[in-house]
């Protein structure tokens, strides 16, 4: 059953046609937010089309929202007789359209009319006509004791987005406040801002959410009688596991129809049906902003696959792609995603180091790093410095936490390391790049022998194009030569410059051809002194990770184990790969596994394949990945093990023994978290005192420097 027509048996719910589908060349006909001046209060329509949007034309999915107004914001009225005009939505809408304004003007406009309302009412039960005084008091304690609009969102740094979003929207009207309840930061600051605040706009993610109202009271009773729920990125909301907590929060808040519910997905899934069917009105309003025929989002980008001929190649090749964009891009801004949050962390520290050395910017090349182990507070200040970064080069190294629905304006190129958890994962992160700019970006993936199956079984409906790694190394090559014969004046005028402290500027490398030529030689001397305990817990997080994928990649568990190994030596240069106890091998499911078969050495045959060739060169594979990558036939990505994190990728491996009681063990431990609050000068939810983080030690002092602070949210 399609969706369309699986949508049909909400039999009483209208549907709005979606303007949407028309070809980008009629895009002069969209709407104009001029057209809204007499829908909506002043405050609102001055922040959209002066300060600080700016913005003139709608998009489709606002197009399609916004003209419902102002009956949209309208307070609920039992009706007397007659049908109820229609109050809630089902907006299916891709992400990166503007629907966060689709959803937020509406939820401003309502929550103006109800403190309205309620300063009327007020009067009137107080037997009075008329009662300026009355009326302004009354309107006060409404809005200080009442939620007006809930917003739930999948992730932090998306929550953070939309709070500050709501910030800029309501910049002009008097005493607006949005609060912010996330995860990561201290639920007691949180509490205390809301209880001496006006209470107009939550956002928060569902475990926050849930937990205030199971243990705050004073949240419980707000909350009973708010005015709005939106469900922003629905269908992530239910891949990432938190139908329960979504359920168990509507249950708290007031019943249909006087709650109004907004859902906007990309999708419409019969789970999505599930909990429509529970949270919005009979009579409601399906807006479908996606067209059968209009093209997937990612499809204009550029999309390369390569699988590694070997695990050896994986490090090279990532270093050429990293120069490749900086060759070719003047501002080249790039996401790189991994697998895992502790294959994150040493891959952050791995392009940090080699960066300095092999890469066309050198240390000029900026490198951020988000996961899950980082504390709200840095993952904050790492998003919004990335966000606003307009130097000539700078890397995210991020773990999923970034893949989905967070605004990185001016990314060039995205790539992932690995294989993602499905094939709508690997489009939301290829979304990460051609967002609000004139560029479409690029997409590389790069896999190892044994993950081929994810291209050739999950990725046969996206447009993807073979590069193999003696080709990116020619383009390279080609690049480096031109740019060594007609790099710009200022990139020769940057060598042996010194800052008014007397140390050496980061310096761009030029000419660039010798340290392409020397990649091999800087790799191999780096990779010795990669600490062998922090590759093994990388290794560990990785089987965790992968074990539970061997369905989707066409390969046999032990293929993922051997894989896992053989990745140890060939990428990172253990001498041999590290030990991995039955038991903890019997834990991932690998029924029988014996400490002799564990032991084997990674040159011999395992069970599962002939002589001579390895396990994942099974039926109709060849012996060479070169040239191979022609053939083509939802919980969270975050690590699964648990533990702290221990920086020590850098120890020299050869005075392990005798220096292992004095090895430099830094801390990824979390921080102070610090409370924000959005009145008086209104400071983004995100900003917080800068502290030197760990990929700031090794840094020089100029590096150190605090960048000045800006809003949340690009301008």
């Amino acid at each position: 059953m399609s969706e369309e027509a699986a949508l049909k048996e909400t039999a009483n719910s209208q549907q709005v046609t979606e303007p949407s589908t028309l070809p980008e060349a009629e895009e002069v006909d969209r709407a104009s937010f001029a057209s809204l001046k007499d829908k909506i209060s002043l405050p609102t329509w001055t922040a959209i089309t002066e300060r600080p949007f700016h913005l003139k034309t709608m998009s489709p999915v606002q197009e399609a929202v916004l003209p419902l107004l102002p009956q949209l914001a309208e307070p609920f009225v039992e009706a007397g007789t007659g049908k109820r005009p229609a109050r809630d939505l089902l907006v299916r809408a891709k992400t990166g359209t503007g629907k966060t304004l689709a959803f937020l003007v509406p939820a401003v406009e309502a929550r103006l009319k109800a403190i309205e309302a309620a300063g009327n009412q007020g009067v009137q039960d107080a037997g009075l006509v008329q009662d300026k005084k009355l009326e302004v008091r009354v309107q006060r304690v409404y809005a200080r004791t009442q939620i007006g609009t809930i917003i739930i969102s999948p992730t932090r740094e998306l929550a953070t987005q939309i709070a500050n979003e709501a910030m800029r929207l309501t910049q002009h009207h008097d005493g607006f406040e949005v609060r912010l309840f996330i995860g990561g930061a201290s639920k007691v600051r949180q509490m205390r801002d809301f209880m001496k605040g006006r209470r107009d706009i939550v956002v928060g993610t569902p475990g926050r959410l849930r937990d205030l109202l199971e243990n705050e009271p004073e949240f419980t009773k707000a909350a009973s009688q708010a005015n709005m729920l939106v469900l922003d990125e629905a269908d992530t909301l239910l891949d990432m596991g938190f139908r329960d907590d979504l359920e168990a929060i509507i249950n708290y808040m007031p019943k249909q129809p006087l709650r109004q519910t907004f859902m906007f997905s990309a999708t419409v899934s019969t789970e999505i049906r599930q909990i429509a069917r529970a949270a919005l009105d009979k009579n409601h309003v399906f807006i479908d902003c996606v067209s059968d025929d209009a093209p997937p989002t990612h499809a204009h980008i550029p999309q390369y696959h390569t699988v590694l001929p070997n695990a050896g190649e994986q490090l090279p090749h990532l270093l050429r792609l990293l120069a490749h964009d900086q060759l070719t891009n003047e501002k080249s801004k790039i996401i790189m995603f991994l697998p895992t949050t502790k294959m994150t962390q040493l891959f952050a520290t791995v392009i940090r180091q080699l960066g300095a050395t092999c890469l066309p910017s050198g240390k000029q090349t900026k490198i951020f790093e988000i996961h899950s182990k980082r504390n709200q507070a840095t993952r904050d200040n790492t998003s919004r410095d990335f966000r606003n970064d307009k130097s000539r080069a700078s890397i995210l190294i991020s773990s999923d936490v970034s893949a989905r629905g967070v605004d990185y304006p001016g990314v060039t190129r995205v790539i992932q390391v690995g294989v993602p958890t499905s094939s709508d994962q690997y489009i939301h992160r290829v979304g990460r790049t051609g967002r609000g700019m004139n560029t479409v970006g690029r997409a590389d993936i790069v896999l190892l022998p044994w993950e081929v199956g994810f291209v050739t079984w999950q990725l046969t409906h996206i447009p993807l194009k073979p590069l193999t790694t003696n080709e990116l190394k020619k383009q390279v090559t080609e690049l480096a030569k031109t740019y060594d014969a007609t790099a710009p004046l200022e990139v020769k005028e940057q060598r042996n410059v010194l800052d008014r402290r007397g140390y050496p500027m980061p310096q761009p490398i030029w000419p660039y051809s010798p340290a392409h030529e020397k990649f091999n030689e800087s790799i191999t001397s780096f990779v010795e002194k990669i600490d062998e305990e922090a590759v093994k817990e990388v290794m560990m997080s990785n089987l965790g990770y992968y074990i539970g994928r061997s369905g989707d990649l066409r390969v046999q568990r032990n293929v993922v184990v051997e894989g896992v190994k053989d990745w140890t030596v060939k990428t990172m240069g253990l001498p041999a790969p590290p030990y991995v106890s039955p038991a903890f091998l019997a834990k991932l499911g690998l029924a029988g596994g014996d400490e002799g078969r564990n032991n084997r050495s990674r040159d011999s045959p395992s069970s599962f394949s002939r002589p001579g060739q390895r396990s994942w060169e099974g039926r109709g594979s060849q012996r060479s990945w070169e040239g191979r990558g022609s053939q083509r036939s939802d919980r969270r990505s975050d690590d699964r093990e648990r533990g702290d994190s221990r920086g020590r990728f850098t120890n020299d491996r050869h005075d392990r023994r005798q220096q292992s009681s004095e090895r430099d063990r830094h801390s990824f431990s979390d921080r102070d978290q610090r409370s924000f609050s959005d009145r008086d000068q209104r400071p983004q939810f995100s900003e917080r005192d800068r502290r030197p983080q760990f990929s700031d030690r090794r840094q020089q002092p100029y590096e150190r420097e605090r960048r000045p602070r800006s809003f949340g949210v690009a301008e």
